[in-house]
């Protein structure tokens, strides 16, 4: 079956301090609606391997991959289940809920990949913070703003509402979270991949308007990856030559 090679680049500007940078590559030959049971991995990456990022980047990846990714494939009746790699430095109530969804899944699978269609591997190369240079912009953001109304009775009521707040934000150097991940989907029964999905993100603390934490820049492309995984999984067939 010959690959067709779909490379897509994409710079996104979730605003004017947030950017994302992604590639992706599917093979159009596969068969996604027939994959019924999917493996979660982990895979450590030596780029981030000091004891401090990695750990946290793992924590971070097992909590949010069964929220975002297995618990709504369960709930889809698909088999779900996590590698020793996912689980290790898992303890008390994720613990349990990882061996949770594996159990409660149909069929209740075994741990062993080789037993499911699919294997989703993430490896983090990137999880820190940083500065980043910025130049002077302005910033509209919605803030609630509370104020006092007459009702129908001509009573004073008290309302919240939102209202847009310009900020002028000078040029300078700002706190900044740096992740890069990627997804590996790989055909269990040949050991080949049929997706490939890299994101890079950054996020950058405009003064007194936002954070900036490499957990929440992670947290949000594991978010994206799950949405696209379950229509992929719902939707993508081979194409019509």
């Amino acid at each position: 079956m010959k690959k067709f090679l779909l490379f897509l680049i994409c710079l996104l500007a979730l605003s004017s301090t947030a950017l994302a940078e992604k590639s992706e590559w599917i093979d159009p030959g596969y068969d996604f609606t027939k994959a019924k049971s999917i493996c979660i991995d982990y895979a450590a990456s030596p780029e981030i391997a000091d004891g401090l990022r990695d750990k946290e980047a793992h924590d971070v990846f097992v909590e949010k991959a069964k929220a975002d990714i297995a618990d709504k494939l369960v709930k889809a009746k698909y088999i779900v289940g996590f590698t020793d790699a996912t689980k290790a430095n898992v303890s008390g109530k994720d613990a349990a809920n990882a061996k949770t969804v594996a159990n409660h899944s149909a069929g209740n699978a075994p741990f062993d990949a080789g037993n499911y269609d699919l294997v989703v591997r993430c490896t983090v190369s990137q999880y820190n913070l940083g500065k980043k240079h910025v130049e002077a912009h302005t910033e509209t953001v919605m803030v609630p703003v509370t104020t006092t109304v007459l009702d129908v009775t001509g009573h004073p009521q008290t309302i919240t509402i939102q209202q847009q707040q310009v900020y002028n934000i000078p040029e300078g150097d700002y706190p900044a979270a740096f992740v890069r991940a990627r997804f590996d989907v790989i055909n269990a029964k040949t050991n080949q991949a049929v997706w490939n999905w890299e994101d890079k993100r950054e996020k950058v603390a405009d003064p007194g308007l936002a954070n900036a934490k490499p957990k929440e820049v992670f947290t949000s492309i594991i978010a994206d990856f799950s949405a696209s995984l379950r229509h992929n999984l719902k939707s993508r067939k081979p194409k019509e030559k």
